[in-house]
């Protein structure tokens, strides 16, 4: 793997253990056993590293929204693009944990950030959209956006409330529950036709509350 990466792997690995306020340059570059000045000679700082993490995560769900029109013709299809988003929310849990810090420091930072939501929030829109012009879904044009604002801060949020409840959870477990807490907001909204076999209306409830 090329120092670049590397670099980029490291820091993607403190932040989310550590946290953003408490990993420096200097720890990223301890870490990986090389000087500061060869970090630096690729990112001219944490701001720079950060920056490209998130455009990692934009890249990531540009594919998806790219992939998900042509690849979801029923809601059971809903299921695996959902799990995605969530696995991607968790592996760059830090970004969300962190908004408010993040939000706060460089323009360039803040700018990356909203650009980061705004497409979050196209794309809940957007699927949900698909799911209606599939006749999976029945929402008016007025709860439309405010299901998917409502499905946006859930996703957003779900790490830091699950973790303050238990922070023992796997990752897979962090994912499913999340997905499902997801599933659970949309399924009052789904038609007939989009009932699935994998899981009943009491499925839900019951993994979710127990």
């Amino acid at each position: 793997m090329k120092t670049r990466d590397r670099i980029l792997r490291v820091s993607l690995d403190l932040f989310n253990r550590d946290g953003i306020a408490q990993v420096s340059t200097l720890i990223i570059a301890t870490e990986m056993g090389i000087s500061p000045g060869n970090l630096y000679y690729h990112f001219r700082g944490k701001d720079e590293i950060v920056a490209t993490l998130i455009s990692e995560l934009q890249n990531s769900l540009t594919t998806i929204s790219n992939e998900y029109p042509k690849q979801v013709q029923d809601f059971d299809d809903y299921w695996p693009f959902m799990h995605t988003i969530m696995a991607l929310f968790t592996h760059y849990r830090f970004l969300f944990r962190n908004l408010d810090t993040l939000n706060g420091q460089s323009p360039q930072i803040k700018r990356k950030i909203r650009t980061l939501i705004l497409k979050l929030r196209t794309l809940s829109n957007d699927m949900l959209a698909h799911l209606i012009s599939l006749g999976k879904l029945k929402c008016d044009d007025k709860s439309l956006p405010l299901l998917a604002d409502n499905l946006l801060l859930v996703s957003l949020n779900w790490l830091n409330y699950q973790t303050l409840l238990d922070d023992k959870y796997s990752e897979t477990d962090l994912i499913r529950a999340g997905v499902l807490r997801l599933i659970s907001m949309v399924e009052p909204y789904l038609t007939e036709s989009a009932e699935s076999p994998f899981y009943t209306h009491q499925d839900l409830l019951d993994e979710l509350v127990n």
